[in-house]
């Protein structure tokens, strides 16, 4: 099967479309089976998906702020403002434009209700936004070892009980998250 930018296109819309949640496991079927998934959960997702029509992928790790940057003043979120975050999202190879970054993390809602970055009207020819801002450092990594080598880079950037009030912060995200979707 030759790839075709319009499948690309239809399969990133089909896992972006899924609502983001946490915590989740952060595999393709936890995704598959809630409908919803995490950012490692919905990428392991589109990745699979992705092989199937032809296109190659590799897991990208970006690190940026945990808390949105219009969220980072709300005081709900003040303990997890200043956090770093261990991001997960694809490079995508194609044979039309080459390596393109996709991130399927934030859903349509977030996007459009929440004023989270995320590229919704996208073209399939051009690097999306990322969930968690431009310019942090990033790494392709090979998926054997994934889990093990996100967890080493966490331990790089969190500082003794960070990781913890990162979890916290994440949940008060998530449950932000939700009453925006119930309106």
């Amino acid at each position: 099967m030759t790839p075709r930018v319009e499948d690309l296109i239809a399969e990133v819309r089909r896992v972006q479309a899924m609502p983001y949640t946490w915590p989740t496991p952060p595999e393709a079927e936890s995704a598959r089976k809630a409908n919803a998934g995490s950012c490692a959960s919905k990428h392991a997702l589109l990745a699979e998906e992705l092989e199937a029509i032809g296109l190659h992928s590799l897991p990208l790790f970006v690190v940026g702020r945990l808390v949105p940057l219009n969220l980072r003043t709300d005081p709900r979120f003040s303990d997890g403002a200043n956090l770093w975050e261990v991001h997960e999202c694809l490079t995508v190879t194609t044979p039309w434009s080459g390596p393109l970054r996709v991130d399927v993390t934030w859903d349509p809602t977030l996007v459009q209700l929440g004023g989270l970055p995320g590229t919704l009207s996208w073209d399939g020819r051009s690097d999306m936004l990322l969930a968690v801002g431009e310019g942090g450092p990033c790494w392709s990594v090979s998926r054997d070892g994934l889990r093990q080598a996100k967890e080493a880079l966490r331990s790089r950037i969190y500082t003794p009980g960070q990781r913890e009030v990162r979890d916290r912060a994440l949940a008060k995200l998530v449950g932000y998250f939700d009453e925006l979707r119930r309106g």
